[in-house]
């Protein structure tokens, strides 16, 4: 009896398909969450066709694994391009550049020309250029100098 032309269990794509999904979770590529998800989708023709032999459900793992595969990668292309699921306020590795532009007011003196101001919710240091600056006084975030953002007085 030739191999090919055997007539597996629906139970065999079934197990391959949750083995295939498992192996998600060590290499999370969604190459085989949609290898696995494909293998499960053979199972339904293995179940209802008792003609369908081993060589037809391979090709049609094959066909369904490709086809899944090709239309995740393009639809997560176009999700992200469109800005579907990730958007930065600002480019990546630009620490602090968000902040340029936003008013503060000091709660407390600066010394040496820096003190720490909260924006969003997070403390950070502040330069003063032109001097040191009292309490109470309103500042605006002009530029940002390694980590330390840099302030000057609002007139």
């Amino acid at each position: 009896m030739d191999p090919l032309s055997a007539h597996p269990s629906f139970w065999w794509a079934i197990g391959l398909g949750l083995f295939l999904m498992t192996g998600e979770l060590m290499v999370p590529a969604t190459v085989f969450l949609w290898t696995g998800v494909a293998c499960l989708g053979v199972a339904l023709p293995l179940a209802l066709l008792p003609d369908f032999s081993l060589l037809s459900a391979l090709l049609l793992w094959l066909a369904l694994s490709v086809a899944l595969v090709v239309a995740a990668k393009l639809y997560n292309k176009g999700h992200l391009a469109s800005g579907g699921r990730y958007k930065a306020e600002t480019p990546p590795n630009r620490y602090g550049q968000e902040f340029v532009g936003m008013t503060t007011t000091l709660k407390k003196d600066s010394s040496e020309g820096q003190t720490r101001v909260d924006l969003k919710g997070a403390n950070w240091g502040v330069k003063f250029p032109k001097g040191d600056l009292k309490a109470g006084r309103q500042i605006k975030v002009t530029a940002v100098d390694g980590i330390y953002l840099v302030g000057e007085p609002i007139d």
